[in-house]
């Protein structure tokens, strides 16, 4: 896909977070809410300048700022979790965490990237923090904090199924369901067949991809040769049609294994 002109992409760690229960925090006190999230912004603010990261995006009670470390965003998150929780009056604020590319328009991030940090910040629980795969992935086992690998699922507005994370940390909000919680070791049972890449550990698309490319081959040239035997037969053009719908299902079903994501970046 070409590009137009002047827009510019990058890889960067997406932080989005939101106050929870902003507007009926407002409806009972304005100038009580307001004074709260001057105060929560502050540290917001200041903790993501020091860990080296940019706030991009901000719109009422929430905001959009990057990281070009994971791990700097990772520990940003924590931190600031862990400086409102603290407080018996604060406003407490949802963070999803995601590494994504991002469009840059001027000082604002868009694009899927920004969307998909947006929904794992609907996801987390008041005062708690939600990651993705890919922040996972560079992100463990390098900061105090542990990932709770969670069940699969659909967001708003994004395709496919996607695992998440929860991140457990003093002072961090964990996850209110322990139902949600998986072994990190294991895999989303009840996950449906069909997932986005960010749902699969990366050898594990890579080889269903290959399995769905060698049924493909497969079934093309034998299918191939099937029809032409038919036709040569004085049969017609129909006997073929059971084993080359036996072949077709195989390839649907290998398909479905294997993440959208990957099928498009293969051109598949």
């Amino acid at each position: 896909m070409t590009l137009s002109p002047g827009i510019q992409r990058k890889l960067t760690t997406i932080l989005a977070a939101d106050a929870a229960n902003y507007s009926g925090r407002m409806a009972r006190n304005e100038v009580g809410t307001v004074t709260a999230l001057r105060q929560a912004r502050a540290h917001i603010d200041q903790t993501i300048t020091t860990r080296g990261g940019r706030i991009a995006n901000t719109s009422g009670d929430g905001l959009i700022a990057e990281f070009p470390s994971v791990v700097e965003a990772v520990g940003a998150a924590v931190a600031i979790q862990r400086k409102l929780n603290a407080s018996d009056d604060g406003l407490a604020f949802r963070i999803g965490l995601h590494l994504g590319d991002v469009i840059v328009e001027g000082k604002d991030l868009l694009g899927d990237g920004v969307n998909l940090a947006a929904r794992l910040q609907e996801s987390a629980p008041e005062g708690g923090i939600i990651a993705s795969q890919q922040v996972v992935d560079q992100a463990q086992g390098r900061l105090d904090a542990q990932f709770q690998l969670m069940r699969a699922r659909s967001l708003k507005n994004m395709p496919g199924d996607f695992a998440i994370y929860g991140i457990a940390a003093d002072g961090v909000v964990g996850i209110d369901n322990v139902q949600d919680v998986l072994p990190i070791a294991g895999a989303p049972q009840d996950a449906p067949m069909h997932q986005d890449l960010s749902a699969m550990p990366a050898p594990e698309a890579e080889l269903a991809l290959k399995r769905y490319q060698r049924t493909r081959r497969f079934s093309m040239i034998f299918g191939g040769i099937l029809h032409g035997l038919d036709l040569l037969t004085c049969f017609g053009t129909f006997w073929s049609i059971w084993p080359l719908a036996v072949l077709g299902y195989l390839v649907y079903r290998r398909r479905n294994a294997v993440p959208k994501q990957l099928l498009i970046k293969n051109g598949l």
